[in-house]
């Protein structure tokens, strides 16, 4: 996942993005994160260490609805199966849960 999608992931909930700051390791990104909005295009699309996305998306409250082939940010009342932020990193990576937040529907390849 790159910098700039967990930023964008976590917009509502800017504070988890703090989790960076857990482990050493993660410092740096910590701090590109709290300063998105200055960065150059190349810091923003670094890739992070898929333990640190996991691990901020693990204290996100976002649920995504996985039904009929789509993923949704809302449920469609078709009996989806509702799935937290960090099980969709895990299972379709940062740029689907990206894509889902940003435009709201996107559908499983």
């Amino acid at each position: 996942m790159k910098l700039w999608e967990l930023v964008s992931v976590c917009r509502s909930e800017p504070y988890i993005v703090d989790r960076l700051g857990d482990r050493a390791e993660w410092a740096v990104h910590l701090d590109w994160a709290r300063r998105a909005a200055e960065l150059t295009r190349d810091q923003l699309d670094q890739e992070l260490p898929d333990e640190a996305c996991a691990h901020v998306l693990e204290a996100s409250s976002l649920v995504l609805w996985l039904s009929d082939g789509y993923l949704r940010l809302r449920d469609s009342g078709t009996g989806g199966v509702s799935l937290p932020a960090a099980e969709v990193f895990r299972r379709y990576g940062g740029r689907i849960l990206e894509d889902v937040c940003e435009y709201g529907l996107v559908q499983i390849p």
